[in-house]
């Protein structure tokens, strides 16, 4: 199943991912390749369908957002905090660093929690290292930093 959304000049295409009940596409926000999925999993996605109006106004909202660069360093800065508390009694990972991934999983509207009918969206990112012609990170866990339009509201590792 696809879905195409006309925003900003451009096409989305997101395709449905039927194994894992989550919609996917590539799209330029700010300047930066970025993936979106929506997970229709009550854990991420709060509604039972996409409001893909709403979702135009997100990419609208985002796609103007000039502190996104910014937003993605303080993510990143917050999560690799979480990656080492969460690792701070194993060995070999004080070089490891925490990188965006370039996704973004889109929930839907806010819960009221901090804004009303604004939205809500995680920046994804891994906890790794690059030595001895590797790639060495958590194989097990993403990170995901929840902001509510421009308010980081928190942080979460994800076991995958």
């Amino acid at each position: 199943m696809e879905q195409i959304i006309s925003v900003c000049g451009r096409e989305i295409h997101f395709k449905l991912n039927e194994n894992t009940t989550c919609w996917q596409a590539k799209a330029i926000i700010n300047g930066i390749d970025i993936e979106i999925e929506i997970e229709m999993n009550p854990l991420y996605h709060r509604d039972k369908e996409v409001n893909w109006i709403h979702f135009k106004d997100f990419f609208i909202f985002i796609d103007n957002q000039v502190g996104l660069v910014k937003l993605i360093k303080d993510a990143e800065d917050l999560a690799n905090e979480l990656g080492k508390a969460f690792f701070r009694t194993c060995d070999g990972v004080s070089d490891f660093r925490m990188g965006f991934t370039n996704s973004i999983f889109y929930n839907g509207y806010t819960n009221g929690s901090y804004l009303k009918d604004g939205y809500s969206y995680s920046l994804v990112f891994n906890y790794f290292v690059k030595r001895d012609g590797g790639i060495y990170g958590d194989d097990y866990g993403i990170y995901l930093v929840d902001i509510e339009n421009c308010v980081i509201t928190g942080a979460r590792r994800h076991q995958c």
